[in-house]
């Protein structure tokens, strides 16, 4: 059943995209709308999405380091059943 909701949405898009309207005001292609030269918001938005998340991953990995289980398993007494004596 969703599947036949998302082909009628996507069809009726496609009707709307190809309605004599828009294809006067704009042209049809979006290669002949013309260049996009990124603002000074557009930019400080982007590079500060970026510092955000370097700084995110950077306090992940200060607070929850990566702890590899073979070293784990080296310094925990009795994980490794090799060490254990028959009784």
């Amino acid at each position: 059943m969703m599947f036949v909701i998302a082909i009628f949405v996507n069809v009726g898009m496609w009707f709307e995209r190809c309605h004599r309207g828009d294809l006067a005001y704009r042209g049809f292609p979006p290669s002949s709308w013309g260049h996009y030269m990124p603002s000074i918001y557009d930019v400080g938005i982007f590079v500060g999405s970026l510092g955000l998340f370097f700084t995110l991953i950077l306090l992940f990995v200060r607070v929850l380091p990566v702890i590899s289980l073979a070293e784990i398993k080296a310094v925990i007494p009795g994980a490794q059943p090799e060490r254990h004596r028959p009784h």
